[in-house]
């Protein structure tokens, strides 16, 4: 024997009844203007959908702080690698500075500055804001970055945080060498129509000819940047010259967005003597 199922009357009025409601509904949204969808919208984010919205943002933000952590992990871990293999090279400068009777080596100290949340960091924003604490004086113009590379630099201070510029700003200048020649010029953003910001450098020999892959470091001959920072990689030259010298299109070492917490490079200070014995503090460029 088989048996068939019918369905109650009731419950199929009810569901007749359920869609005629959300059609009404769907024609009476579908009828409103654009002022009043965006307003219906607000309210019931607000409203219904609060909790779901504060869910998702909280798990967001969960996801980048993990991302965070991982990120200084991986800094962590590289520069002990770093500080493991450059403790027998400072020792052994150490000896030969002393052997040579050379005076102690005053090359200043970094200073860790984090990048305030909510900077911007896309668009045409070439600025930034970090804070270092108020037990930590900060000085300007002084180099800004991190362990892969120059950054930008600290144009003004007050208290405990200092305005500064990316190396993407237009006004952005430093004096570099490239690493195995003697080779010098000057590193400046170069803004393409499309695509992203490179480095340009400027102010070659003409007769002196950098290879692509050669590495771009700071000079350190006006005592704003210290020596020895990476700024950049040469891609190739450009196709323009100007006068007698030459042009190449530099990767920049680290880009703005790629930093969370920062060094702030503070100049060394010099003791010299005085008249009355006391001494007075200096600044010393390198």
């Amino acid at each position: 024997m088989r048996y068939t199922t019918v369905g109650r009357p009731e419950s199929q009025r009810r569901d007749l009844m359920i869609l005629a409601m959300l059609v009404v509904v769907g024609g009476i949204l579908s009828s409103l203007g654009v002022e009043n969808k965006l307003a219906l919208t607000g309210s019931i984010r607000a409203t219904a959908l609060a909790p779901f919205l504060a869910t998702h943002s909280a798990f967001a933000r969960r996801g980048e702080l993990a991302a965070r952590v991982k990120r200084l992990e991986m800094e962590r871990d590289r520069l002990s690698r770093q500080t493991m293999r450059d403790a027998h090279l400072e020792a052994e400068n150490e000896r030969l500075r002393g052997l040579l009777q050379l005076p102690e080596r005053m090359p200043g100290v970094y200073l860790v500055a984090e990048l305030v949340p909510g900077r911007p960091s896309v668009g045409d924003s070439h600025t930034f804001l970090v804070r270092a604490g108020a037990d930590r004086s900060l000085s300007a113009p002084a180099a800004v970055g991190v362990p892969a590379g120059l950054l930008g630099v600290v144009r003004s201070v007050a208290s405990d945080h200092a305005f500064g510029q990316f190396w993407t700003h237009p006004d952005f200048r430093v004096s570099v060498r490239a690493e195995g020649t003697q080779a010098t010029g000057i590193v400046r953003a170069m803004h393409a129509d499309a695509g992203e910001t490179l480095m340009l450098l400027d102010g070659v020999p003409f007769q002196t000819v950098i290879p692509p892959g050669a590495t771009l470091v700071t000079a350190g001959v006006a005592g704003v940047y210290p020596p020895g920072v990476p700024v950049g990689e040469v891609l190739a030259e450009a196709e323009y010259k100007s006068g007698w010298s030459r042009s190449y299109l530099v990767e920049p070492a680290v880009r703005p967005a790629e930093a969370d917490v920062v060094l702030v490079w503070r100049r060394p200070l010099l003791l010299t003597p005085t008249d009355g014995g006391a001494g007075r503090d200096t600044d010393v460029t390198e």
